[in-house]
């Protein structure tokens, strides 16, 4: 490996090491199976604050929304500042408190609280919530790969290696409680980060003036990017945010009913602003440099071009820790659907606390190498998360929010609404079908027909009742 630039290597090593030392501590307070899902459902307002933002703003927002700010300028509102926090504000006062008040897990105990426990039900209920979170956990070790590789000269495979195991380490030894604690400690240096590196690129741009006078006269509007894709973005981010199963398990944490929705508060106004940082650090960049061929190494080439060397080394360091904040979250989660919802309630309903951890360790490493091998082959971080979030929207948004509003809903309703979303989004996006709308429209169109449908057949004569709690 000649060429690799071992000071920053080091101190970025170091970033890990700090990780991995708060995931010892954390495994220290870890019990139980539940300890590891949900955290003993005593999170504080701050933690539970932190680790919903550290999900958001990981590599998502440092790669991928710099590049579209980089490509199409304030198309990135659309995003960031519209979709996200749309979709953020609907799940805080529309079902947090509600959800905080349910003794649930996943995201696939709501859909069997409303529907009635089954196997066939929470395998495919499962299988949907993951289609996202498995696309989130193979999309951040990528984007940590790409910065790697580009301020170290680590080859990008080595990068996505390196980050992926030592998140595996930790949340394998501390659960959610090794991912929240971890994520106070990324979120502070992420923001040190954010608020250093957009004043210097401007700055060095000539002023947001000069800015706004060399990026393509289209970027200064958000629909830059096209009507079609940025509708595409908002109607799958929408329902994407709702449906989430990431922020559903902080909400599950969170120690009151308040701290539940006014976490997923802030971090909807937090994304909103993150959204104007993303593209103005774009476009200012876009200003610098407008021939990147790799627009997702639009952040990565700022941080080389603008930062003295011992600044960008430690601006290396913590957007890299930043990065695998959103990893950490979106491994669990995977980890959490399968341990829960598969192993223990479909294959060994009568597995002790002992075997689901022990299960659980071993899902990790699993899950992690799933991922890494993935992201080594399929290195696009923005393409990974939003196909995630569409097949998830599609699949979920119409079974867990009309189940809520209808009382007809069956649980072969919810079965066939999830399968028929999925495969109509799924094939209209990857061969470019009925482009006319995006996919994510057909998707939940289809999931909504079908599921009313065989709900209708399936009833047993008449309307199922109410759930007292609901």
């Amino acid at each position: 490996m000649s060429g690799i630039n071992w000071l920053t290597l080091a101190v970025i090593g170091g970033f890990f090491a700090a990780m991995l030392f708060i995931g010892y501590l954390s495994s220290k307070k870890m019990k139980t199976s539940a300890d590891f899902l949900i955290g003993g459902r005593n999170f504080g307002m701050l933690t539970v604050t932190a680790t919903q933002c550290a999900s958001a703003f990981g590599g998502g927002m440092m790669i991928a929304h710099v590049g579209i700010g980089y490509k199409w300028g304030f198309s990135e509102l659309a995003y960031s500042s519209i979709a996200i926090p749309i979709g953020g504000m609907l799940l805080a006062f529309v079902v947090a408190k509600w959800l905080r008040k349910q003794d649930f897990y996943t995201t696939t105990d709501w859909m069997c609280h409303q529907y009635g426990d089954s196997k066939v039900l929470r395998v495919v209920s499962s299988c949907v919530v993951m289609m996202v979170t498995m696309g989130w956990w193979v999309a951040q070790p990528v984007a940590a790969g790409k910065i790697l590789n580009l301020l170290t000269g680590l080859p990008l495979e080595w990068g996505i290696i390196i980050s992926a195991v030592v998140v595996m380490l930790y949340t394998m030894g501390g659960g959610i409680m090794a991912v929240a604690y971890t994520d106070v400690a990324q979120l502070i240096l992420m923001l040190i980060a954010v608020f250093i590196i957009l004043p210097l690129a401007i700055n060095n741009a000539g002023g947001l003036d000069v800015v706004f006078a060399s990026v393509p006269s289209e970027n200064l509007s958000i629909w830059a990017a096209g009507d079609a894709v940025v509708w595409g973005w908002m109607l799958s981010i929408i329902p994407g945010q709702l449906v989430l199963q990431i922020y559903h398990q902080r909400i599950y944490a969170a120690k009151t009913e308040a701290i539940a929705r006014n976490s997923m508060v802030i971090k909807s106004i937090a994304s909103a602003g993150m959204g104007v940082w993303a593209a103005l650090l774009g476009m200012s960049i876009y200003t610098m440099n407008s021939g990147l061929e790799d627009k997702e190494q639009a952040m990565t080439w700022a941080l080389m071009e603008l930062l003295p060397e011992g600044v960008a080394i430690l601006m290396v360091g913590a957007i890299v820790a930043a990065i695998v904040s959103t990893a950490d979250s979106a491994l669990h989660s995977t980890v959490s659907s399968i341990t829960r919802d598969i192993y223990h309630q479909v294959l060994n309903p009568k597995a002790t606390d002992r075997q689901i951890l022990r299960f659980t360790k071993a899902c990790v490493l699993v899950v992690g190498v799933t991922g890494i091998v993935i992201g080594i082959y399929v290195p696009a971080v923005f393409k990974i998360l939003l196909m995630g979030y569409t097949l998830t929207a599609s699949g979920l948004l119409i079974p867990l929010y009309a189940g809520r509003l209808w009382q007809g809903g069956t649980a072969a309703g919810a079965i066939a609404g999830m399968v028929t979303g999925v495969s109509a989004a799924f094939v209209c996006s990857s061969y470019k079908l009925l482009t006319f709308l995006p996919a994510v429209v057909w998707g939940v169109g289809m999931s909504a027909v079908v599921f009313v449908a065989v709900s209708l057949m399936t009833q047993p004569g008449a309307s199922r009742l109410a759930k007292a709690n609901r």
